[in-house]
């Protein structure tokens, strides 16, 4: 039973990916109260996942990179559901989340890390509502008013997630920089302790050098996987 509690996190997140492409699908064929009420299902569950991951103590790695993944369809679904319709303001937005995109994929494939900033939580639910009215305008043209506020809180918030992000871009690559700077700098500290000894045997095997031989291996390993 706590194995089965686990897995519904991410069955729930996976019910958000499959609502989305359902949202996106009943717009086009004309359906607009099934496919706002889908996107609504996509934008709940955004946060009840999470809440059932932490209540349940089912927080995983998966679960993370799966609810990554939905929310980058959630939006993109609605996004190029809106730009197709007609609604072309959607079209800012879309670059501008791409580029958030861009910029952590880099970061995790390069760096292997990367965590959520406060102002992109803060752009993601401003974020979902803005894309929902941007996608229900088209069909309900009096939706405008509400939208157009949004748009803009939503694109400022995006602007500043994306300087937020590259500044977190530049500390993971400053952080890099001094870790192979340090390697270099213990590595040459080794070879000088090594060759002021007369006998390297006894200076290999010495407690201290072998200390030192395997801190050094260790971050070989890690810069070898950089």
């Amino acid at each position: 039973m706590k194995n089965i509690k686990k897995y519904i996190p991410n069955l729930v997140t996976i019910t958000r990916i499959i609502s989305c492409i359902c949202g996106a699908t009943l717009f086009i064929l004309g359906n607009i109260p099934l496919a706002i009420a889908s996107y609504v299902y996509g934008a709940v569950s955004d946060a009840f996942d999470g809440f059932l991951a932490r209540k349940l103590n089912a927080v995983s790695e998966t679960g993370k990179k799966l609810d990554a993944v939905s929310d980058k369809i959630f939006a993109l679904s609605l996004l190029i559901s809106s730009i197709i319709l007609g609604n072309y303001l959607m079209i800012l937005p879309l670059i501008l989340e791409s580029a958030i995109s861009t910029i952590n994929i880099y970061s995790n494939n390069k760096y292997h890390k990367t965590h959520t900033e406060k102002i992109g939580k803060f752009k993601t639910i401003v974020l979902f509502p803005t894309m929902i009215l941007g996608l229900a305008i088209v069909e309900v043209t009096n939706l405008v008013t509400a939208f157009i506020p949004l748009l803009i809180a939503s694109v400022t918030l995006q602007i500043g997630s994306i300087l937020a992000y590259n500044e977190q871009l530049k500390r993971y690559r400053k952080e890099d920089k001094e870790i192979k700077n340090n390697i270099v700098n213990n590595y040459n500290e080794l070879d000088k302790s090594i060759s002021n000894k007369k006998e390297y045997t006894n200076t290999f095997n010495n407690k201290i050098v072998n200390n030192k031989v395997k801190k050094l291996i260790r971050k070989k390993d890690y810069n070898d996987r950089h």
